[in-house]
């Protein structure tokens, strides 16, 4: 069995700090500075270990969180690829309006297109929809 081996610390403090280290130590319930310092060597290990242990919680939520954010980056980017591709294919095949017709075809195509962005905008319930009327020059 190992006998145990003191060492001694000598601090020097000035007035105010002793009688602040004996009024915390009293408030934990120790009876002398030194068993103050003790317990709060041990304290400070646990304070430690659950400090590391949040930034570990932490850095796992902000990987999720990171990862999440890609997969929705790449959905967002696969939907306007294929509503790219809608559009080149309805542009490509769509024939011209006859010359004695053109007129009367852009105007129906604006008042739709008018139709369309309201009932996007009526269908919006989040912070998109001042985007879309702000894109649109409209008042819904």
């Amino acid at each position: 069995m190992s006998r145990r081996r003191d060492v001694y610390l000598k601090v020097r403090l000035t007035a105010e700090e002793r009688r602040r280290l004996t009024e915390v130590g009293r408030q934990w319930g120790c009876k002398t500075s030194a068993d103050f310092v003790r317990a709060s060597l041990a304290k400070h290990g646990e304070v430690t270990e659950a400090m590391h242990s949040l930034e570990k919680r932490q850095a796992a939520t902000l990987a999720a969180a990171r990862s999440e954010i890609a997969r929705l980056q790449r959905t967002e980017y696969v939907l306007f690829a294929m509503l790219e591709n809608l559009a080149k294919t309805i542009l490509t095949y769509m024939p011209p309006p006859a010359a004695e017709t053109r007129a009367s075809a852009i105007a129906l195509a604006k008042a739709a297109y008018e139709r369309y962005l309201r009932a996007v905008g009526m269908s919006l319930h989040n912070g998109s929809k001042a985007a879309v009327e702000g894109l649109a020059g409209l008042d819904f």
